[in-house]
């Protein structure tokens, strides 16, 4: 509670006047929690418009007129309090917890809500949580953070896009990413670059945010219609408040270095595997020794790839913020400038940001809002999720050991052409450049008219816009380009967002007890992206990689594409005395990505809340602060489908004698629409003993039907399929938060914050009637699982590796009767756990990310556990392999080839790659020291923070991969691991 922003805050609502005949009184304001003096509480001579607001050490300063005798102490989160003063000239105050009078807003695009009358579920985290912590983008900051968002870093590149869930995964072929806000901007997320991960929501620094809320049901998300299904994530950046100026500096520096990596084999025992496999196979052990190297030979030379490719890379966060204000205009401006290497030499990210927050208020009915942001990111990428031979995390683990990197004169040596088509993975990260460069905005003008007390309107404007540029250049001096002369690739691509609302808003309270608000209004999104791309070969030098250089234009190509949506919406809420509260949105949106017949949808909620802790037979409870019961039901949307989607489509198909040619390309389905989320949920807000226990649950069902799938026609219809909606998905589970205050003993404080969430996905029905696609999709289970063959280990006798062949026996051979439903790759359950210690000045910050339930498929083992088989390296773990009659092992004996006559290959898909995909991890452990504000005073600084911090420090997990996090999604071949993080700095307020 003691943050210096709430003195910004509070100050937004004092004012301060002096008057000649006057007495000064001063005093000091703490806490009876931890008798710590309270900064930034308004203190008010009762019945007048004199005020002020305590100070960093909880001091104030104030004029009273002899003719007033009481002043006022409030402070967002404590009991307000009257003193009379008497002729006093020292009133010291000690100011109660007040946890009701809590009332914290939601900004949402179309007004603000307060928390208490919220009868949806929604959850927040504030930006002083992720404050000063090393992250490009503000989804990071969510990750373990609140009930019901599972987030997912799926690699390790700075500035690298996550994947976000909402109350679990609901489409089969649409999309399932929420709907991101920032400021009432509708921003588009994933990936802007091509050549390297770069998150499209990095362009906002962390530092800037003031808050982050997350809308899980359909009674907190139906206002946003069509869009929602997947959850929406509200942005609010910082603003500027009434008062002196306030300056923050923070700079940090630390290193980045990578998490375990596969302990792979050395050129000896791979020598020695590789012979061992000839053998067993007949065939000459010599050869394996003119190709992998004599492990008998003394001279033998091992080469470290790894090494050559890895690094401890340098980190550099420096964030300059500006803010203030008087009583018509208050400003946020704010600068920063982040450098980070990656673990993987050659691959970096650079990040520069500027933001100017704007507030003016020309008279007491028009309020003028303005947020301007401008981002430039820049990605040195590499290659991953892949099976490819020019990617680090494929190649640097299976290269040979006895090939040398270099050349005794330096220069790159060159790798066998029987392996890796030849190619040098350290000459080819070395020299092929992959960098991805984005200029981006998200801005937005806002003005407010206050008609009255109770009616305003509201009428809005933004925009999202990046330019990207990606450069490939891959020179001559690479074998494998060598004989086109090298080539270079140049894309654009141009992203423009807009979105503007207009609406009324209004809220009255009648009686005392009665209170009706609610909202109407009209909303236009329109997005426009347009792509140019060409590739240019044969360049005399390899220093020269722009087009004009190039001696054959190779390819061109290029595209664009749009679309429009526009709505109505609205929302009324009736509450009445601080008890019940009745909640109904509706929205009706039209869409142009949909067919003729079905272009608008209609979308709603109703939610219901009591607060039983207002109640007369709870008022004697005096444990008890608040208890509250929440219900709703809604439907919203998921347009997140191809622009062309419904539409008949023509495509280019070649050319006759010299002219191009046109084919349809695509059947078209008017009666095409929406994926619907249709949802149940039913929570509970508890507050105990003034404050120390603070939980929520909610026990929610989602239903996501009308699903989207390309349905099979009749072959002489001249198209295999065509897309329409069918089907339906069922999400179900519970969130649970909780957050405590265990001790307050002098000095020392402990807190808790804990959230957990359990879900189950299920595949409810298919089109047709349908049982299941394939082993793809099954009805009863979930939408994304493991349906392979069961390993059962090698047999003692042989060496051959068992299957179970589906009726409870092993055999050696698999097909299609052996493979059978293994398991779900979704987690049943994940959450985090953060534990807070302050003592005096220093304090620190422990935090648990964790998953569990889920299976996790290791591609990688395809060529690293291939038990000797294949022509590249191996882990070390393949040294245990089967040698004689009654050894047990899970390795089998090596074999050239990699399949014994009798058997299947050794790289069947089977649960040998699978292993448990469950992980707790070590994500964040921040120690800070507060330098004393006297001491802090006397360097002309208002507030200093010295920290330090590990990112990312330790994993528990059974997974058999390097990183369960990164593997835990999609092709998990080459898989750019996250990595571990240590940083110092320091933070200086003036």
């Amino acid at each position: 509670m003691r943050k210096v922003l709430l003195l910004g805050l509070a100050l937004l609502f004092v004012g301060a006047s002096a008057f000649a005949q006057s007495r000064v009184v001063t005093g000091t304001v703490i806490s009876s929690e931890d008798n710590q003096p309270v900064p930034g509480v308004t203190v008010l001579v009762k019945g007048t418009t004199i005020g002020t607001a305590t100070d960093l050490d909880g001091k104030y300063s104030i004029n009273v007129p002899e003719s007033n005798n009481v002043l006022t102490f409030t402070f967002i989160g404590l009991r307000a309090q009257e003193v009379n003063i008497g002729r006093r000239s020292v009133v010291d105050v000690t100011m109660e917890p007040d946890v009701q009078s809590l009332s914290e807003f939601v900004v949402t695009s179309y007004g603000d809500q307060s928390k208490r009358e919220i009868t949806g579920a929604i959850a927040s985290v504030k930006g002083e949580v992720f404050q000063d912590l090393p992250m490009q983008s503000f989804d990071r900051a969510m990750q373990g953070r609140i009930a019901g968002v599972q987030v997912t870093s799926t690699t390790g590149q700075p500035g690298g896009t996550l994947t976000v869930r909402i109350r679990g995964v609901g489409s089969i072929n649409a999309g399932n990413d929420p709907l991101y806000i920032v400021d009432g901007v509708q921003v588009s997320s994933g990936g802007l670059s091509g050549q390297g991960s770069q998150n499209a929501l990095a362009s906002i620094n962390p530092n800037d945010i003031e808050s982050i809320e997350v809308l899980k049901d359909a009674a907190a998300a139906a206002i946003y219609g069509a869009q929602a299904a997947n959850g929406v994530v509200l942005i609010t950046t910082k603003r500027g408040a009434k008062g002196d100026t306030k300056v923050r500096l923070s700079v940090q520096r630390g290193i980045v270095q990578p998490l375990n990596l596969y302990d792979v084999m050395d050129a000896r025992e791979f020598a020695s595997i590789k012979r061992e496999a000839y053998i067993n196979a007949g065939l000459n052990p010599a050869n394996a020794a003119n190709i992998f190297g004599n492990p008998e030979d003394p001279n033998l030379q091992s080469t470290d790839w790894l090494g050559a490719l890895y690094r401890t890379g340098q980190l550099g966060i420096y964030d300059l913020s500006v803010s203030g204000g008087d009583e018509k205009t208050q400003f946020f401006l704010s600068g920063s400038h982040t450098n980070q290497e990656a673990q993987i030499i050659m691959s970096d990210y650079q990040r520069s940001t500027a933001r100017l927050n704007l507030t003016h208020r020309p008279n007491k009915r028009l309020t003028v809002s303005a947020n301007l942001s401008l981002a430039y990111q820049r990605t040195n990428g590499t290659i991953d999720r892949g099976n490819f031979v020019n990617g680090p995390f494929v190649a640097g683990f299976s290269a040979r050991p006895n090939v040398p990197i270099y050349n005794e004169d330096g220069s790159f040596a060159p790798y066998p052409s029987a392996h890796l088509f030849g190619y040098n993975i350290v000459q080819g990260v070395n020299e092929e450049l992959r960098r991805g460069t984005t200029v981006q905005s998200v801005s937005n003008l806002q003005l407010n008219y206050q008609f009255a007390p109770w009616l305003s309107f509201t009428s809005y404007f933004g925009i999202d816009f990046s330019d990207n540029r990606d450069e490939n250049h891959r020179p001559a001096t690479i074998p494998a380009f060598s004989s086109y002369g090298g080539s270079a690739s140049y894309t654009d691509r141009r992203n423009n967002n807009i979105n503007t609302n207009h609406n009324f808003n209004f809220n009255k309270k009648f009686n005392d007890v009665h209170t009706v608000s609610g909202i109407l209004g009209f909303e236009y999104v329109g997005s426009q992206s347009e792509l140019q791309t060409a590739t240019g070969r044969g360049f005399a030098n390899p220093a020269l990689r722009y087009l004009q250089n190039a001696a054959v234009p190779f390819a061109i190509g290029g595209n664009f594409t749009e679309f429009k949506r526009s709505g109505v919406f609205s929302q009324a809420k009736y509450e009445y005395d601080d008890r019940y509260t009745a909640d109904f949105t509706l929205r009706r949106d039209g869409h142009s990505r949909f067919g003729e017949q079905n272009r608008w949808g209609t979308f709603g909620a109703v939610s219901a809340g009591w607060r039983m802790s207002s109640e007369s037979f709870l008022q004697d409870v005096t444990w008890l602060d608040n208890l509250r019961m929440r219900a709703s039901y809604g439907v919203t949307g998921n347009s997140s489908i191809p622009n062309f989607a419904s539409r008949t489509l023509v495509g280019n198909a070649g050319q006759y004698l010299g002219q191009g040619g046109l084919a349809l390309s695509q059947l078209g389905n008017d009666l095409l629409t929406w994926e619907e989320a249709e949802t149940y949920n039913i929570g509970l807000d508890w507050t105990l003993f003034n404050g120390r226990i603070i939980g929520t649950v909610d026990f929610w069902r989602k239903n996501s039907n009308e699903l989207l799938f390309g349905t099979p026609l009749p072959a002489d219809s001249g198209f295999g399929s065509i897309t329409r909606n069918t089907g339906q998905v069922r999400n179900q589970g519970i969130d649970f938060d909780l957050q405590t205050t265990n001790i307050v003993a002098g000095k020392f404080r402990w807190t808790t914050a804990f959230n957990v969430t359990f879900l189950q996905n299920e595949l409810i029905s298919l089109y047709d009637n349908l049982d299941r696609i394939g082993n793809d999709l099954i009805v009863g289970k979930p939408i994304s699982f493991y349906y392979m063959n069961e390993f059962l280990g090698v047999n003692p006798a042989n060496g051959r590796q068992m299957f179970d062949d589906g009726a409870g026996n092993y055999t050696y051979i698999t097909g299609t009767g052996s493979v059978r439903y293994i398991g779900s790759a979704l987690p049943s359950s994940y959450g985090g756990l953060s534990n807070n210690f302050s003592y005096g000045p220093f304090s620190m910050e422990v935090f648990f990310q964790y998953q569990f339930g889920n299976l996790a498929f290791n591609q990688d083992l395809y060529n690293l556990a291939s038990m000797g088989t294949g022509p590249g390296n191996q882990l070390r773990a393949m040294n245990d392999y089967w040698r004689q009659p009654g050894d047990i092992t899970n390795t089998a004996r090596p074999f050239e080839g990699g399949q014994e006559p009798g058997t299947s290959n050794v790289n069947q898909a089977s649960t040998r790659l699978l292993s448990d995909g469950s992980y707790i991890r070590l994500k964040q452990v921040t120690l800070n020291y507060a330098m004393p504000n006297a001491l802090a005073s006397k360097l002309g600084m208002r507030q200093a923070n010295l920290f330090v911090q590990g990112i990312n420090m330790l994993t528990f997990t059974k997974y058999n991969g390097i990183d369960p996090e990164a593997n835990s999604l999609g092709s998990t071949f080459g898989a750019f691991p996250n990595s571990k993080q240590f940083t110092a700095g320091v933070s200086l307020n003036f």
